[in-house]
């Protein structure tokens, strides 16, 4: 593992998720990272954006919360079935990292419809496209068609879903929750025993989604260490 850059706090900025606070994350940039040097950074709750890692440091809150699937245990709610079920003719591909047009169009779309934000090629190549350890993309078709492609890190004992794109025409698949149910199927048949999510935010609706995959557990910045459900302040 390089460390190209000292740790560093961001100036603190309009928080997306909550409204009425601010964010603020500590950051450094890492080169030749191994996997076991992964999955040790993703139990201390860091995330990442290609080379960049990344975890909360605001002063006033810490709820950006990293949560994980316990793969082995885990039991679809008849919700996620109902999904499972409507993806009956789904097939899903493991590939390199790769960009094309179909992918570029796909996130276009997401970028636009769910997040109201202007695509941007430098965030695709930069945050997602640049390979920092065991990297690939898992990608969803319908009818030969491709709808969602979804970005994955691979550790020794984990599987960790960086980020997630589809097109708002097959918004009907629920194709977000079922990469998830895929990703969990796909951990176990490795053998690996979580799937990490990234940071779920109590009170922002969008994040609610992350602490619906039972059995899960959270972290706790307080304590340093991994809880079981519910999320307890």
């Amino acid at each position: 593992m390089e460390i190209s850059l000292k740790s560093f706090i961001a100036n603190p900025e309009e928080c997306p998720y909550l409204r009425n606070r601010t964010k603020t994350y500590r950051y450094f940039v890492l080169y030749n990272l191994t996997p076991e040097e992964h999955n040790t950074l993703l139990e201390q709750g860091w995330r990442h954006f290609g080379y960049t890692f990344f975890q909360p440091a605001c002063t006033s809150c810490m709820l950006c919360i990293p949560v994980r699937i316990k793969t082995f245990d885990f039991k679809p709610t008849k919700s996620q079935r109902r999904t499972l079920r409507k993806n009956a003719n789904t097939l899903a591909r493991i590939n390199e990292l790769t960009l094309t047009r179909k992918i570029y169009s796909i996130y276009e779309d997401h970028a636009i419809s769910r997040f109201k934000e202007l695509p941007s090629l430098q965030f695709l190549l930069s945050n997602v496209l640049d390979v920092c350890s065991n990297t690939y993309q898992i990608e969803y078709y319908q009818l030969s068609q491709l709808f969602a492609i979804d970005y994955i890190d691979e550790t020794p004992e984990a599987l960790s879903s960086i980020y997630c794109i589809y097109h708002s025409d097959f918004a009907k698949l629920s194709p977000g929750i079922y990469s998830i149910l895929y990703a969990v199927e796909l951990a176990r048949q490795k053998g690996l025993p979580y799937l990490y999510l990234g940071y779920y935010v109590p009170g922002c609706n969008i994040m609610e989604y992350k602490i619906s995959f039972h059995p899960y557990q959270w972290y706790s910045w307080e304590k340093l260490k991994w809880c079981d459900e519910p999320v307890a302040f």
